[in-house]
């Protein structure tokens, strides 16, 4: 059962957008940051601060239209540098050359499906021409980067999809952190809307305090049953350095910052968030307000 939050603790959607984000996030860095990842990648990567390859990047038709996917390495993730909640990312895991079709090669995509080079670069174009776009533009820029990989999770077990971990971020101190880890039912996506776990992760420590899914308190993975919580998250000293670098970089002074743990090479931020959602708060039993 979930601890009661004293009401004065809790940030709601009025408060956060009145006494948060409109005096600490100017418009003009949330659109040119936190909503341009292409952007944020490049001023993030110049500070020194760790991010994903980027193999390619598009603004026109044209330029989709004449790329050699053989150039870049069999696995990778395609992105909208303007979208929001997971939408229009597209995880490829492999290549696949079909030698029954006349050796037609395809890209198998993290739901298993194959998708050959034509719909890939339906799919950006899809991307330039805005249809994942937050804020309803007409257009927008496509990029594809280096993927991340965790093999396995905090409990040991193998992991379907990537986890990550978003820390927030005010004036400099970060404030609450929590790990989303990613379900048979949320398609190995890391959203809680869409029925991953949402992990409360102490900010001094790194150890997992408690768990939600689907807006329910839980303590173990409702794939594999192991527990989720009372485990130290690896790396956590480093992703807490990163992350108030990273909000010092981008100008924000209220933000999450999404990172993951890639097995080769470490913590890599994914993204900047100038709105980052509430639900962290459910998944710490404890409220953002720290006055």
């Amino acid at each position: 059962m979930f601890t009661r939050l004293a009401a004065k603790q809790v940030i709601g959607l009025n408060r956060r957008e009145i006494d948060f984000i409109s005096p600490e996030n100017s418009r003009y860095l949330i659109q040119k940051v936190a909503h341009n990842k292409l952007y944020s990648k490049k001023i993030l990567a110049d500070a020194g601060l760790p991010v994903p390859e980027t193999f390619a990047s598009f603004d026109r038709h044209e330029q989709v239209r004449a790329f050699d996917f053989d150039s870049i390495p069999d696995s990778f993730a395609v992105k909208p540098a303007g979208g929001g909640r997971g939408c229009g990312i597209l995880i490829v895991l492999e290549r696949h050359i079909t030698e029954a079709i006349n050796n037609k090669k395809q890209f198998k995509v993290a739901s298993g499906t194959l998708i050959n080079y034509t719909n890939l670069r339906f799919h950006l174009i899809d991307i330039l021409d805005g249809a994942y776009s937050r804020e309803g533009r007409n257009r927008d820029l496509a990029y594809i980067e280096e993927r991340l990989v965790t093999s396995r999770d905090i409990t040991g077990e193998l992991c379907f999809g990537l986890p990550d971990i978003r820390i927030v971020v005010h004036r400099g101190r970060p404030l609450l952190a929590m790990m989303r880890i990613a379900t048979k039912a949320s398609g190995g996506r890391a959203n809680l809307h869409q029925g991953a776990v949402g992990i409360g992760v102490d900010i001094e420590t790194g150890e997992t305090l408690s768990a939600v899914q689907d807006g329910k308190a839980c303590a173990t993975h409702p794939d594999h049953g192991k527990n989720v919580v009372g485990i130290r998250v690896p790396s956590w000293r480093d992703l807490v350095s990163i992350a108030k670098k990273a909000a010092q970089v981008s100008g924000l002074g209220y933000t999450g910052i999404d990172l993951a743990l890639d097995d080769k090479s470490g913590p890599k931020i994914l993204e900047i968030n100038a709105r980052p959602g509430l639900d962290i708060q459910i998944a710490n039993l404890r409220g953002l307000f720290t006055e």
